[in-house]
């Protein structure tokens, strides 16, 4: 573009030309925000590049050859007002084209057609080439999004859209239970068809014999020897590396004696020991010297 504008350079009375047309349809516009205000000025934006150029460059010339004075500023100031009003200008007709983009394709049936609110149309021999590239591309957008909206046949009518299945993670159809009922049914068909395992049966074992067995061994029945039937058949043992404790405190779980039996104690009982776990006991606070 600014090639363009450098091969056809305007003059100082044309520049004066569009920098009043610049505020005129800046006013203009700033009237009329719902629809491009129509142009007068053929090539208006790059035309516009050269009305600013012209400006920066007589303003820094000023500057140079006579310095800041009253001159200087008011320069100043005509580029600042120009700059402002470009801005507005620009935003206000990016907005209208916008807006006159969108409603006419949002009015237009699938027909291609325009229905009863008709949006006027525009000349685009009154508007600058840039503006109706951004206008296209606007239009593109539009339609882009109505596709992926189902624009039309939301408002037509149309092919309904499929609706997948629930997942089993939330409430299932009634259909999907019968589903699951015939598949269990299948399964258990099929486990029902293999062999069994073999069942583990108890031995016989009389009840009399048992009864017998728990009044000749009575601690037997819990599992755990007593300290009466320990203290017997520690008598019978050599007396000299016995010893003899009382337990102060119930022991949760049953120790294992140097024979391997097992032996709950419970505080209150007095018992006869090794000497070794007898003082492992006495150590650990379970038990304490009952020596006679």
């Amino acid at each position: 573009m600014i090639d363009e504008v450098a091969s056809s350079r305007l003059s100082k009375q044309q520049l004066i030309v569009v920098e009043k047309a610049l505020f005129e349809l800046t006013r203009q516009q700033k009237a009329s925000q719902n629809a491009p205000v129509e142009i007068t000025v053929p090539n208006f934006w790059s035309s516009i590049y050269q009305l600013l150029s012209h400006l920066e460059n007589e303003l820094a010339e000023t500057i140079r050859n006579e310095g800041m004075n009253a001159k200087t500023q008011l320069q100043s100031r005509r580029l600042g007002v120009a700059r402002t009003s470009v801005s507005d200008l620009t935003r206000m007709r990016m907005n209208a084209f916008t807006q006159h983009a969108i409603l006419t394709n949002l009015l237009k049936l699938s027909s291609g057609k325009q229905n009863g609110n008709k949006v006027p149309p525009l000349n685009w021999q009154r508007h600058d080439p840039s503006e109706r590239a951004y206008y296209t591309n606007v239009e593109r957008l539009v339609e882009k999004y109505k596709n992926d909206v189902s624009w039309d046949n939301m408002l037509h009518g149309g092919k309904p859209m499929s609706v997948s299945k629930p997942s089993l993670g939330g409430n299932a159809a009634l259909t999907e239970f019968s589903d699951l009922d015939k598949e269990e049914e299948v399964v258990s068909s099929v486990t029902t068809s293999e062999p069994s395992q073999e069942i583990w049966d108890d031995p016989e074992f009389d009840e009399e014999d048992r009864i017998r067995q728990m009044d000749e061994f009575p601690e037997r029945a819990t599992g755990a020897i007593s300290s009466t039937s320990i203290n017997q058949e520690q008598d019978m043992k050599n007396s000299s590396n016995m010893k003899r404790i009382r337990i102060i405190q119930d022991l949760m779980d049953p120790i294992i004696d140097e024979d391997g039996t097992a032996i709950q104690l419970t505080a209150g009982e007095v018992a006869n020991f090794s000497s070794l776990m007898a003082d492992t006991l006495i150590a650990a606070g379970f038990a304490e010297s009952a020596e006679i």
